[in-house]
C-alpha cells in the first residue's frame, strides 16, 4: 500500500501534463522556501536570490523530464530516416521529374471516395482520423513539436496541396533531420501527394518509411493510396502485391483496397483478372459495393464484351435485391458502362435497350448514355444515324453537351462536308449549347480545306464573340486556308495576331507561313521567314526545307531550288521525299536529264524514301524523248531501290513505246503490267491504242478498245480520237467516220481533233466531197460544245480539192478560211496555185 502511494506520488511529480507541472512547482517552492528559512536564521538571503534559485531548479527538472520523454521517439525517427535512406537506394528520388505521368483514362473511377479531395486539407483530416494513438502526444504529433517544427509541417501540407511534391519532401526531410516527430498525418499527406502525382516509387518509399517510423502500423488510407497509384499506371502486379502485403503491415484490407486492384484490372481491360478479385473479395469476407461492380463493368466495356457486361449487371441487381440493400444497386454509371460495351461491340440495339431500361426503372439516362452511341456511329461513318441519336437525346429531355456535337463535327471536318457541318453547328447554337475551342477549330478546318479565308476570319471573330479561347491549333489551322489561297500577307497577319493573344508561334506556324509564300510563288519571302524562324530559336525541319524549295519551284526557279536544297543539306537538313520528287520532275521536264539523274542518285544514297513519283518523272521525260532504253533502265532502278511500280510507271513506259511507234514493245509492257497485278487505267489504254494508231494498226486498236470495255473502264475523247487516227492512218475512212458518229451515242463528247482527224482522213483518200461534208457539219454547229472548224480543218479541205483538180472550190474554201479568222498555210496557197496552173488559168493563179 505504501509502495503504491509512493509510486502514485512519483508518477504525479513526473507527469508531463499541466497538473504534474503545478504540483512540481508547488512542492519545489515549499521545499526551497523551507531550506532558505532555516538558512536565513543564521545567514540572511535576499528574496530575489531565493526566487531565481527556485526558477532555475524548476527549469533543470523540466529539461530532464523532456529529455527522458524524447529519447524513445528519437530512436523511432532515426529508424524512419534509415528506412527512407535505404528505400531511396531501392527507389528513384521523389522528384516530380523522376516520375512518369499518371495515365489519362476514361470510364468509372474505382476510388470514388478519393475524388475531389485536395492532397493537403481533406486528406490530412482523413489520415488524422485513422492515425494510431501515440504516447505523450496527439495522433499527428503536433503537440510535441516546437513552433518552427509546426511551421514545417504546415508548409509540408501546403506544398502537397499545391501539388509541389518536391517541396513537400524537402519539408519532411528537414523535420526528420531535426529529430522531430512528423506524425502519421505528415507521412500520409506526402504519400498521398506522390500517389496523386503518379509517382508510385516515391509513394512506396515513404510508405515504407512510415512502417519503420515506430508510429505503429500504417493506416489503410496510406496503403490504398499506393494501390490506387499503381492502378492509375495500369501496373496490376504491383497493385496486387501491396494488397497481399497489407496483413504483414498489420493493416486490414477494406473495400477500397480491393476496389483499387479491380480498378487496375479494369484500366487495362483485363476482365478475367477483375472478376477473380471481385470473387476473392467476397470469399475473404469483404462485401462488394457499387464501385466494385462498376469497375468490373468498365473492364467489360474496355474489352468490348457486351455479353459479359450484361451478365454482371444482372448479378449486381440480384445481389442488391437478395441482400435488400442499396449498396450494390446499379446506378447510371453502371448502366452507362454496359451501354458503352454494347456500342463498342456494334450492338446499338442492345445499347438502346439499356437506355430504355434505365428510364423504366426511374434511373435518368445521362449525356454519356447517348454520347457513347453517337461516338460509335460517327466513327463508323454513319453520321446520319449519329444525328438521329442526338435528336433522340433532346427528345428524352437530356441536354446534349458540346462534346456530343464535336463527335459528329469531327467526322464532317475529316470528310470535308461543309454543308452538313454548318447545319449541325447552327443547331448547336439554336439549342443553347455553348461552343468550345475544339468545336470552332473543327469549323475553321473545314473552311481551311477549301481555302475560304473569309469564312475563317468569320469563325475567328465568332470565337471572340462567344468568349471562346483561341489556341495555337486555332491559328495554325486558320493559316492553312491562307496557304491554299496563296495569301502570304494574310498568313503573316495571323501570325502577328497570334502573338497579341500571348501565344508564341511554333514550328508549325512558321512552316504554314512559308508554305503560303511558296503558293504565292515568292521564294524571297519564304527564305526571309525561314531566317526569322531560326532567329526565334526554332530549328527548321523537313517541312521547312520542303516549303522553301517548293517556293523556288513554284516560281520556276529550278536552279535556285537546287541551290537552296544544297545549302540546307550542308546544314544537316533534309527535304521530304515529296519535295525531292517534285524537284526531279521539274529538272526532268526542263530537259536536264543528267541533273535529274544525279539528284535521283543522291536520294538513293541518302536513303530518302524515293517514291515512284521521282522515277516516274524520269521515265516520262525519257518517254517524251522517245528514249525507250533509258526509260527501261530507270524502271529497273526503281525496282532495285524497292520502290513499287504503279499504274503511272507502266503507263509512262507504254507511252514511251508509243512515242517511238514501237507497238510490239508497248503490248509487251501491257503483259508485264497484267502479270505484276497492276490494273491498267484509261491513260494506259489510251497509250497502247495511240501506239496502234501511230503504226496504222486499226484492227489491233479496236481490239484494245474491246479489252478496255471488258474491264469496265470507260473510254474518253482521247481514246476515240486515237482509234479514229488509227483508222485514218490505215486508210479506213468508213471506220473512222463510224467511230466519230458513235461517240455521241456512247456518251462521249467529240472535239475539234475528232472532226479534223476524219476530215484529214477523207482528204488523204482523195475524197474532198466527204471532207467538205464533215466541215459543213462543224460550221453548222451540229455537235454541241464543239467550236467552229480550226485552220487544220480548212486547210485539209482546201488541199483535198486542189489535189482533186478543182482549183475554184479550193480557192473558195481558202477565202472562207480567211473570213473565219483562220490562217491558211503556205501549203494550201501553193496547192491552189498549182491547181490553177494545171487548169491553165494563169491569171487566177
Amino acid at each position: 500500500m505504501a509502495s503504491t502511494l509512493v509510486d502514485s506520488c512519483v508518477s504525479l511529480l513526473t507527469s508531463p501534463g499541466h497538473t504534474g507541472a503545478l504540483v512540481r512547482t508547488g512542492v519545489l517552492a515549499a521545499l526551497t522556501s523551507s531550506i532558505f528559512s532555516v538558512v536565513g536564521m543564521r545567514l540572511p538571503v535576499p528574496v530575489a536570490f531565493e526566487e531565481v534559485t527556485i526558477v532555475g531548479l524548476l527549469l533543470l527538472i523540466e529539461l530532464g523530464l523532456q529529455s527522458q520523454k524524447k529519447t524513445p521517439q528519437t530512436r523511432s525517427r532515426n529508424s524512419a530516416k534509415q528506412s527512407a535512406a535505404s528505400s531511396a537506394q531501392q527507389f528513384p528520388t521523389g522528384t516530380a521529374s523522376a516520375t512518369s505521368a499518371a495515365r489519362k483514362t476514361s470510364g468509372v473511377s474505382v476510388v470514388a471516395q478519393l475524388r475531389g479531395q485536395s492532397t493537403g486539407g481533406v486528406a490530412a483530416a482523413a489520415f488524422a482520423s485513422e492515425a494510431p494513438s501515440q504516447k505523450g502526444g496527439a495522433a499527428d504529433g503536433l503537440s510535441l513539436l516546437s513552433p518552427s517544427e509546426s511551421n514545417l509541417v504546415a508548409r509540408l501540407q501546403a506544398s502537397a496541396k499545391a501539388g509541389d511534391v518536391a517541396a513537400a519532401e524537402v519539408m519532411m526531410n528537414k523535420l526528420l533531420d531535426a529529430d522531430s516527430n512528423p506524425g502519421v498525418v505528415s507521412y500520409g499527406v506526402l504519400i498521398s501527394a506522390y500517389a496523386k502525382a503518379g509517382n508510385v516509387e516515391a509513394a512506396e518509399r515513404w510508405l515504407d518509411a512510415l512502417a519503420h517510423a515506430g508510429l505503429g502500423s500504417p493506416n489503410a488510407i496510406c496503403v490504398n493510396m499506393v494501390i490506387s497509384a499503381c492502378a492509375k499506371q495500369g501496373d496490376i502486379a504491383r497493385a496486387e502485391g501491396w494488397l497481399e502485403k497489407m496483413p504483414q503491415l498489420g493493416v486490414e484490407k477494406d473495400v477500397m483496397s480491393y476496389n483499387a486492384v479491380i480498378d487496375a484490372c479494369a484500366r487495362t481491360g483485363d476482365v478475367d483478372r477483375a472478376e477473380q478479385w471481385l470473387c476473392r473479395m467476397r470469399d475473404e469476407g469483404t462485401a462488394p459495393n457499387v464501385v466494385s461492380y462498376s469497375s468490373v463493368l468498365h473492364a467489360c466495356a474496355k474489352a468490348s464484351d457486351a455479353v459479359r457486361a450484361e451478365s454482371w449487371l444482372k448479378t449486381m441487381s440480384e445481389d442488391s435485391a437478395g441482400n435488400k440493400t442499396t449498396a450494390t444497386e446499379p446506378n447510371a454509371i453502371c448502366y452507362n458502362a454496359v451501354i458503352h460495351a454494347c456500342a463498342k461491340s456494334g450492338r446499338i440495339d442492345r445499347a438502346a435497350h439499356w437506355i430504355d431500361r434505365m428510364s423504366s426503372i426511374g434511373t435518368q439516362p445521362t449525356v454519356n448514355s447517348y454520347s457513347t452511341i453517337i461516338d460509335k456511329l460517327a466513327k463508323d461513318g454513319d453520321l446520319e444515324g449519329a444525328e438521329k441519336w442526338l435528336a433522340k437525346m433532346a427528345d428524352a429531355g437530356v441536354e446534349a453537351d458540346v462534346v456530343s456535337y464535336n463527335m459528329i463535327l469531327c467526322n464532317y471536318s475529316r470528310s470535308g462536308d461543309m454543308e452538313r457541318a454548318s447545319k449541325l453547328f447552327e443547331q448547336l447554337l439554336a439549342r443553347g449549347v455553348a461552343p468550345n475551342t475544339v468545336c470552332l477549330n473543327l469549323m475553321i478546318n473545314l473552311h481551311a480545306r477549301t481555302g475560304d479565308t473569309a469564312s475563317v476570319k468569320r469563325r475567328l471573330k465568332e470565337m471572340r464573340h462567344f468568349g471562346v479561347s483561341l489556341d495555337k491549333v486555332s491559328f495554325n489551322t486558320a493559316i492553312k486556308a491562307f496557304v491554299r489561297s496563296g495569301d502570304a500577307m494574310g498568313a503573316e497577319m495571323l501570325l502577328q495576331e497570334m502573338r497579341t493573344y500571348g501565344l508564341q508561334p511554333d514550328l508549325c506556324t512558321y512552316n504554314g507561313v512559308i508554305s503560303a509564300c511558296a503558293r504565292a510563288k515568292d521564294p524571297d519571302r519564304a527564305e526571309q521567314w525561314m531566317n526569322k524562324l531560326i532567329r526565334d530559336g526554332w530549328t527548321p525541319d523537313a517541312g521547312t526545307c520542303s516549303a522553301v524549295v517548293d517556293a523556288c519551284l513554284q516560281a520556276n526557279q529550278i536552279s535556285r531550288a537546287e541551290q537552296c536544297l544544297q545549302k540546307m543539306e550542308a546544314k544537316g537538313l533534309q527535304a521530304n521525299a515529296q519535295t525531292y520528287s517534285a524537284l526531279v520532275q521539274a529538272i526532268a521536264k526542263s530537259g536536264a536529264m543528267e541533273r535529274a539523274e544525279l539528284l535521283l542518285a543522291k536520294m538513293e544514297v541518302a536513303k530518302v524514301d524515293a517514291s515512284g513519283t521521282a522515277y516516274n518523272a524520269l521515265i516520262s521525260a525519257y518517254a517524251r524523248r522517245s528514249d525507250i532504253e533509258q526509260a527501261e533502265k530507270v524502271f529497273a532502278r526503281m525496282a532495285e531501290a524497292g520502290a513499287d511500280a504503279d499504274v503511272a510507271s507502266y503507263s509512262a513506259m507504254i507511252h514511251a513505246c508509243a512515242k517511238a511507234s514501237d507497238l510490239p514493245r508497248a503490248e509487251k509492257w501491257m503483259a508485264k503490267m497484267d502479270k505484276a497485278g497492276v490494273e491498267a487505267n484509261v491513260v494506259t489504254y489510251n497509250s497502247v491504242i495511240n501506239a496502234c494508231a501511230r503504226c496504222g494498226e486499226a484492227v489491233r486498236a479496236e481490239g484494245w478498245l474491246k479489252h478496255m470495255l471488258s474491264k469496265d473502264i470507260t473510254p474518253g475523247t482521247l481514246t476515240y480520237n486515237s482509234l479514229i487516227n488509227a483508222c485514218a492512218k490505215a486508210g479506213d475512212v468508213a471506220s473512222a467516220e463510224r467511230w466519230l458518229s458513235s461517240m455521241a451515242e456512247r456518251g462521249v463528247q467529240p472535239d475539234e481533233v475528232s472532226y479534223s482527224t476524219v476530215i484529214h482522213a477523207c482528204g488523204s483518200k482523195q475524197d474532198p466531197q466527204r471532207a467538205e461534208s464533215w466541215l459543213e457539219k462543224m460550221r453548222a454547229g451540229a455537235t454541241p460544245g464543239v467550236e467552229g472548224p480550226n485552220a487544220f480543218c480548212y486547210n485539209s479541205v482546201v488541199q483535198s480539192w486542189a489535189r482533186a483538180g478543182n482549183a475554184a472550190r479550193a480557192a473558195k474554201w481558202l477565202t472562207t478560211c480567211a473570213r473565219a479568222g483562220a490562217e491558211g498555210t503556205a501549203a494550201s496557197f501553193s496547192a491552189v496555185v498549182a491547181a490553177y496552173i494545171r487548169e491553165g488559168s494563169l491569171p487566177e493563179a
